[in-house]
């Protein structure tokens, strides 16, 4: 996982799951089905770290069909931070990728709902946790994320 600490962290190391249990980063990466790519943001989400939210995409090997950002880790988030999710957001939805936020702690969910960011389906979605965000990036992909792995 790439971390944002404040940090933003690619999985590839022990991460956990979203009880804080220590799950090997295998696992993790072992249930995403092809083409879906995970980051998690670690502590408060302020100008620093909002900065880098903006190069997340810039870091992948290459493009994924559904990215999932972890946030479960984020009890904090102010007007650039959600500045920087809108702008991760619609960079996503032009490349075609779609974005899946997962455990959005209250405060951070009350300013991003203030700031007037909502779901759109098919680009951009929140979920409680990184279970569901699993299960909806699988849905989300179906069979498609298979045929642009394999060329198809």
């Amino acid at each position: 996982m790439v971390e944002v600490s404040s940090g933003v962290k690619l999985i590839n190391d022990e991460a956990d799951d979203d009880a804080g249990v220590a799950v090997p980063e295998e696992d993790q990466r072992a249930e995403l089905p092809p083409g879906v790519e995970v980051f998690r943001i670690s502590g408060p989400l302020f100008f620093g770290a909002a900065n880098r939210l903006d190069n997340l995409l810039d870091q992948m090997y290459s493009k994924p069909r559904v990215f999932i950002l972890r946030m479960r880790q984020v009890p904090l988030v102010d007007a650039s931070g959600v500045h920087s999710l809108q702008s991760l957001a619609e960079r996503c939805r032009r490349m075609g990728i779609i974005l899946i936020v997962s455990g959005l702690q209250p405060q951070p969910l009350k300013v991003i709902r203030r700031m007037g960011v909502v779901e759109r389906p098919g680009e951009l979605h929140f979920v409680a946790d990184f279970a569901q965000a699993r299960a909806l990036a699988e849905s989300l992909g179906g069979s498609s994320l298979i045929r642009d792995v394999a060329g198809v």
